[in-house]
């Protein structure tokens, strides 16, 4: 089997990326052309980024987890590692919650607030909006919508990354704790326990980190939209909600 090593490999064009073409993505543009021209290999890969390297995720958490199991000696407490995860990765995992709380409240409910006035205004013979509050709603429709395409694929891909940079932690602390372990320990414990824990347990950071915003910031959009819908429509709008909100995926 052929091996490729790390220094083999080109550098990653994220290192290098300015802050518009991190922000818009382009820095991936040559391997999209390059794919159209060949068959991509493993030569073709970048080098991965420090920051997602085992050893450096690794080293971080596992400072984490022993200051974590100092903290809870000391109050006679069993170990969490959920904090150590948290320590970690909590700051731009927040900072990213955030981002999503403005770009749902922000921009996709203001949205159709903007959208409405001006339809209103040519709907509706009454209207004393000037022709200058016009233009600032449609330029309201125009930059919601483009804020919101701008930014939602850079949250996606933050929410995405913190969740591997998770994973490959928690994996990195596993083989630590493993190499660790006495014979006597590993008698008990069989290959496919521990593939099963890597793989599948340790591998639903990836997916659960992703959902986990959406808890906190879908009720409170739900309340608004609601609130709002009702002083449109009335007592109508809140079978709608209702029906939105049932739980019918439960029953599939």
């Amino acid at each position: 089997m052929q091996t490729i090593r790390d220094n083999e490999l080109p550098e990653n064009p994220r290192v290098r990326a300015n802050p518009l073409s991190a922000l818009l993505l382009c820095f991936t543009i040559p391997i999209f052309f390059k794919g159209r021209k060949k068959t991509l290999d493993e030569r073709d890969l970048y080098r991965a980024l420090n920051e997602h390297k085992s050893e450096t995720l690794g080293i971080k958490l596992n400072k984490a987890w022993n200051e974590e199991i100092k903290k809870k000696w000391l109050k006679n407490k069993a170990p969490n590692l959920l904090s150590a995860v948290i320590r970690v990765f909590g700051l731009p995992f927040i900072s990213l919650g955030l981002l999503l709380f403005v770009l749902e409240m922000g921009l996709r409910v203001t949205q159709p607030l903007f959208l409405g006035r001006l339809i209103d205004y040519y709907a509706n013979q009454s209207n004393k909006d000037d022709e200058y509050t016009v233009y600032i709603y449609a330029m309201g429709v125009v930059l919601s919508n483009a804020m919101n395409v701008l930014l939602r694929h850079p949250y996606m891909l933050g929410i995405q990354h913190i969740g591997m940079k998770a994973r490959i932690a928690v994996c990195n602390l596993i083989y630590r704790k493993a190499l660790r372990l006495n014979r006597n320990a590993l008698g008990g414990t069989t290959i496919g326990q521990v593939v099963n824990l890597i793989s599948n347990d340790v591998g639903r950071l990836d997916t659960s980190i992703m959902h986990v915003h959406v808890l906190w910031v879908g009720p409170i959009e739900i309340f608004v939209v609601a609130v709002l819908m009702y002083k449109e429509i009335g007592v109508a709008s809140l079978f709608g909600v209702a029906v939105h909100c049932a739980p019918t995926s439960a029953y599939a």
